[in-house]
């Protein structure tokens, strides 16, 4: 393992800790800014007071899971996969003709040569 993979591995954690902590304190806003109050007011409204109370509650929860959802995004930087770092230009592989190269390293045998001077006489 290289020094680098060890910083990667701190770098989630760290991350993926201060996504937690971020959610968290996320969710403890919300509650007791806004849910614990709403709560509190639903028990003495009326029907049609408490189906408006339900609404704005739905939304604020899909505000939130948004945030969250937006947070999370950004922890795991998805632009890295579709924006990648420049990287120096490939090797380009020499293929070498193997039938060239074998008729190169050829010796001829002095069988031929026999034959060609049987041809002759």
């Amino acid at each position: 393992m290289t020094q680098d993979d060890k910083g990667r591995g701190t770098r989630i954690i760290t991350t993926v800790a201060v996504f937690l902590c971020a959610a968290a304190a996320l969710v403890l806003l919300v509650s007791h800014r806004y849910l614990l109050p709403a709560l509190a007011a639903a028990k003495g409204a009326d029907p049609a007071a408490r189906k408006q109370l339900a609404a704005i509650s739905s939304l604020v929860l899909i505000a939130v899971l948004v945030c969250l959802l937006g947070m999370l995004i950004v922890l795991f930087r998805p632009g890295r996969m579709f924006l990648p770092r420049k990287t120096e230009p490939r090797t380009r592989t020499k293929y070498v003709d193997a039938w060239a190269e074998a008729g190169k390293r050829m010796q001829p045998t002095d069988d031929s040569n026999d034959e060609e001077e049987q041809e002759s006489q």
